[in-house]
């Protein structure tokens, strides 16, 4: 079984959790980190396996005779090949729900001094073009399926034991030239594009008065968009 999230509804929410550094870069900066994909710290992301790992050691091209060319292995020129894809693409992660998650606080925001920003998915599908690409993430066994992998379909799936990340995915596919460069900044106006922005559950007030400060110096129209997390409700009994 797999599944899949959806990016038809314009108007559903699309999470991203940070760092206070990484959110006050993005104000600085009014900008979106795309990372390069094997900086993301998992060695599974555009992997090679099963079915489709073999599929595309069976297709192995061989050496045409009298060439000059040494003969590559099958094994060698497929982990070649996946490297600099991964070396190529750059990705920039969010999270489709309703509400926040209590999950991805813990993971994206170790510190109690972080922020999760809220846009739409209509928001992101507005920067795609020929550049940029927004998908939907397929979590499912990596190389269930037999055919010749695209940078897109191995982009595009991860394993289920994160389908609680609900993830979709902006994309840039870039050149060999850019593949030194830790990641890609991408033009987007805050103002333009957030929606909320929440404060972790467990910050103090000191923490909440930085945010407004930072808010108010780098994108004052978003002062209004500024409340604490909603775990942060207490009970009325």
């Amino acid at each position: 079984m797999s599944k899949t999230v959806s990016i038809d509804s314009a108007h559903a929410y699309a999470w991203r959790y940070m760092s206070f550094g990484r959110f006050v870069w993005l104000l600085q900066n009014k900008s979106l980190w795309l990372s390069r994909t094997d900086l993301l710290g998992d060695e599974w992301e555009m992997a090679l396996a099963g079915k489709q790992l073999e599929f595309v050691l069976r297709r192995h091209p061989f050496t045409p005779l009298g060439s000059d060319q040494p003969h590559e292995p099958a094994m060698e020129r497929a982990t070649r090949i996946i490297k600099h894809w991964r070396k190529t693409t750059f990705v920039n992660c969010w999270n489709v729900s309703e509400h926040e998650s209590h999950a991805l606080w813990r993971v994206y925001c170790a510190s109690v001094e972080g922020v999760a920003i809220r846009t739409t998915v209509g928001n992101l599908r507005s920067l795609t073009g020929l550049d940029f690409k927004l998908f939907g993430v397929i979590y499912t066994e990596i190389g269930s399926i037999e055919r010749t992998p695209t940078k897109a379909d191995l982009i595009m799936r991860k394993r289920p034991m994160f389908e609680h990340e609900n993830e979709v995915r902006l994309v840039r596919f870039d050149e060999p030239s850019e593949m030194d460069s830790p990641g890609i900044a991408l033009s987007w106006d805050p103002e333009k594009h957030i929606n909320a922005i929440r404060i972790h559950p467990q910050a103090d007030q000191g923490f909440a008065n930085a945010v407004l400060e930072i808010v108010k110096t780098y994108a004052r129209a978003l002062k209004g968009c500024i409340n604490l997390s909603d775990m942060a409700d207490r009970p009325p009994t």
